[in-house]
């Protein structure tokens, strides 16, 4: 293969790389529209592969040298396949002193890797404990019970909290021995792991704390646990949460919130707050149409504000702006009078008593949609509730390729009309 070829596969696959890690969590792609970024992206590296040795003497250098995270990842995901070896000594040389957003890029090579490559790679690297491998192995389900046991004592909060999501209900394993006091961490990410893994196996600490976390104005776990509490179906809470949206300080976390309650009262919240200012007007649209079921399109969205062509005065400038675009500003800005409209006639169609998830009633069916036809950006929320309704018997791995997340709602679609569609707290 010619080495302008190979080069060229190199930066599409990075570029691509970049584009698919993006869809996964944007709110204007479905899990369709991703599959179709990701065939472009696993066809420029299945490019790379074929190269053989020629591509070995190319990609080498780039997963030890190269500060590009896309470059970083395309190189990696192929000499997994090429030379594995290879690859894994990269890691390891980068796993300390590499840039973050290499390190990142390394990991997700090895997290959707190709099956057994991985695995009998990384299970040695258990024995000295390597955080990457934990957490790679934890993804892929591949992390023994005994052996996360005995991680949950490490002094590494990020290997503590990949052990703890190790633990499956479905494989017949108990809860962690740990979980009771892992749940009162200090570590807000061993915390947040400690709830998720005591809901899945129907721990009623679980919730105590995740209310705790709900209520304490400075945790950093306030915004997801406002999440599960609204969809868990908590007619008190969402009062609160619906309070909330009137703090200013509070409005944008409590807008997301409210989308997962399915309530007819929370819709009515999201609809007062689209004429305002244009970012919480997106969230409040957003929230409305996971409700309701109304596409945010045609009359029902303003046209977008004509970007500003002049540079303001040095002196006039935020210089402490968040200039950084997030997922949410790719979401449409609402007309409110036309939705309040189109609301006025669809609100008889829905009860105050039920929730609602894109306009249909909540069940089983209405979950696993959401997960195949739904925004990207709204299924890790739905993801862990399918888990939790099922007791880990089913997941569905809302970051890895789109083939492995089709095989795992195939399965979760077994009991789909036998899921309840009551409130899921133990």
């Amino acid at each position: 293969m010619m080495l302008d070829v190979l080069e060229e596969h190199l930066s599409e696959a990075a570029f691509f790389w970049s584009q698919w890690e993006h869809a996964l969590v944007a709110p204007d792609y479905t899990l369709e529209e991703t599959a179709e970024l990701e065939e472009r992206l696993l066809a420029h590296l299945d490019g790379l592969v074929a190269a053989g040795a020629v591509a070995i003497e190319v990609l080498a250098p780039v997963v030890h040298e190269s500060e590009d995270p896309g470059e970083v990842f395309a190189a990696a995901w192929s000499l997994l396949a090429l030379a594995p070896s290879l690859m894994l000594d990269a890691v390891k040389a980068r796993a300390t002193d590499g840039p973050s957003p290499v390190q990142a890029s390394m990991r997700r090579a090895l997290e959707l890797g190709e099956n057994g490559v991985v695995e009998t790679a990384l299970v040695p690297w258990l024995t000295a404990v390597e955080p990457m491998a934990v957490s790679v192995l934890g993804f892929r389900g591949h992390l023994p019970d005994d052996r996360a046991e005995e991680l949950l004592s490490h002094p590494d909060a990020l290997v503590v909290a990949a052990a703890l999501r190790a633990f499956n209900p479905s494989s017949k394993s108990h809860a962690p021995r740990l979980l009771g006091v892992l749940l009162g961490d200090s570590r807000p990410e061993v915390r947040w792991a400690a709830i998720e893994t005591g809901l899945v196996f129907g721990v009623r600490d679980a919730w105590t704390v995740c209310e705790g976390e709900s209520t304490d104005a400075g945790s950093a776990l306030r915004r997801r646990s406002w999440v599960l509490l609204a969809a868990a179906g908590d007619a008190r809470f969402l009062e609160r949460l619906i309070s909330f949206s009137e703090e200013t300080a509070t409005r944008e976390d409590a807008l997301w919130a409210l989308g997962f309650s399915g309530r007819v009262s929370a819709a009515e919240a999201c609809l007062r707050w689209m004429c305002a200012e244009p970012r919480v007007a997106r969230l409040a649209g957003e929230a409305f149409s996971a409700i309701t079921g109304l596409r945010m399109a045609g009359a029902h969205v303003l046209p977008e504000p004509a970007p500003e062509d002049a540079l303001p005065p040095l002196e006039d400038e935020d210089l402490d702006a968040d200039l950084v675009l997030r997922p949410e500003d790719a979401l449409p800005l609402p007309a409110q009078e036309e939705v309040a409209r189109w609301w006025d006639g669809a609100r008889d169609g829905f009860s105050p008593a039920n929730r609602y998830l894109g306009g249909k009633l909540f069940a089983g069916t209405s979950l696993l949609d959401a997960l195949a036809q739904g925004p990207m950006r709204r299924r890790h929320p739905y993801a862990l509730e399918l888990m939790v309704r099922t007791r880990g018997t089913h997941a569905v791995q809302v970051r890895a390729f789109t083939s492995r997340q089709r095989e795992q709602l195939a399965l979760a679609s077994a009991v789909r009309e036998r899921m309840s569609s009551w409130g899921f707290r133990s």
